[in-house]
């Protein structure tokens, strides 16, 4: 996900063009990415291995076409003073399929919208009392993100079959593991961000991460809501037929033939990314 930021002049035009919204000032938050090199991308994997495949009976034939190549795109986080660009397609890597596996990672896949105005004006407004960090935004801009996200719902998530979630045991451990990842940086290529330009950076995220994370850690990316999947006449049988009390037998056969099941994994990491335990979210 982080080879998919938007070109350092499209980053700053976003920046300008929306001065008073501080989450997306830089890269990181959904908005600064480029959704349709993301989407071409995926689709051009999956367009590969069906040129591969492709053929009367379904299987290929050793030596009978090239190999499909797509080229990966690649950002460089120390250009700019950290503050980052693409780098240009003609030094992207050519990847050569036919693929059995692609791998795409990114803090904030799986996070979805929340689509309903009222409940985040709410969430925003009890923010101050609990000390949380959206509270120091404004409620238009935390609206912008949540409506941007929906993008990637539509244009990304689709591409996706197995969902793994590495989750960290408190938000104050995202702090610790961006400061190793940019000493690393530093020791790699000489330049980055200061301690104090990361702790800036990484607050940008926490909002996002307070109103998203608890949904993802106990909501299968994949699903809609439980009366969306089952439809009205379902849930009618899983509770009785007609408000009755719940059959939790047949709720969980009507659940367990859903397509989502299975497919979205939790593993659960202490501050030293030691395993704790492992989740398959429903």
């Amino acid at each position: 996900m982080d080879d998919l930021y938007l070109p350092f002049k499209e980053q700053e035009l976003l920046r300008e063009t929306h001065l008073n919204n501080k989450l997306i000032e830089f890269r990181g938050l959904p908005g600064t990415h480029d959704i349709k090199l993301g989407s071409d991308t995926f689709r051009a994997l999956c367009d590969a291995n069906l040129s591969w495949y492709e053929s009367e009976n379904g299987q290929h034939v050793e030596g009978s076409k090239s190999r499909p190549i797509v080229p990966q795109p690649s950002y460089d986080k120390a250009a700019f003073s950290g503050r980052g660009d693409q780098v240009p397609k003609v030094q992207w890597k050519q990847e050569q399929g036919p693929f059995d596996v692609v791998l795409f990672e990114g803090w904030s896949l799986g996070f979805k919208s929340i689509r309903d105005r009222v409940r985040l004006r709410k969430t925003y407004e009890e923010a101050a009392g609990k000390g949380l960090y959206l509270a120091q935004h404004s409620l238009e801009s935390l609206e912008w993100i949540d409506n941007t996200l929906r993008k990637y719902e539509q244009e990304w998530y689709e591409f996706m079959d197995i969902f793994v979630h590495l989750s960290a045991p408190n938000l104050s451990t995202i702090f610790k593991w961006r400061e190793e990842q940019e000493k690393d940086l530093w020791a790699k290529k000489g330049t980055g961000m200061s301690d104090e330009q990361v702790r800036e950076f990484v607050m940008r995220f926490m909002p996002a991460y307070e109103l998203y994370l608890e949904r993802l850690k106990s909501e299968n990316m994949f699903s809609s809501s439980r009366s969306e999947c089952l439809g009205s006449e379902d849930i009618d049988e899983v509770q009785g037929g007609g408000g009755g009390d719940k059959d939790p037998e047949r709720e969980s056969s009507l659940l367990s033939a859903l397509p989502f099941r299975g497919r979205h994994l939790r593993v659960d990491l202490d501050q030293d990314r030691d395993l704790i335990s492992t989740t398959l979210v429903e």
